[in-house]
């Protein structure tokens, strides 16, 4: 899984997080064309399995990485089942009871962020 491109696309501006936005979306496409099937609500049918915790942080973490970059990438009208997909992963009881707290991860990244973005070479 190309993980280090949802990397860039957090810790980039400009045409730079454009094209790592465009190769996010490859991903989330892939992950939504191959491996999810339509009745089903989680990877593997209708109970977590190893896929659901492999491509778990995706559900909670891409949520706070759109919001620091300020751009969404995994909306329902494209990602149908992605979108649904990370909405039950979420909301299962084991997984949303053990969750980081949104506001804890963006105070403790932001700033992770913005001195990434102030140290690259575009930004000088």
């Amino acid at each position: 899984m190309k993980i280090p491109i949802f990397v860039k696309f957090v810790h980039s501006t400009g045409e730079q997080q454009e094209e790592a936005k465009e190769e996010a979306k490859k991903v989330l496409k892939t992950i939504e064309e191959h491996a999810l099937r339509e009745e089903d609500n989680f990877f593997a049918g209708d109970k977590i399995g190893l896929q659901d915790l492999v491509f778990g942080w995706l559900a909670w973490w891409l949520q706070v990485m759109e919001e620091m970059a300020g751009v969404k990438l995994l909306e329902a009208s494209e990602y149908p089942r992605l979108h649904r997909w990370a909405q039950n992963f979420i909301a299962h009881d084991v997984i949303g009871s053990n969750l980081p707290k949104r506001e804890a991860l963006l105070a403790y990244f932001k700033p992770l962020r913005e001195t990434s973005i102030a140290s690259s070479p575009s930004a000088v």
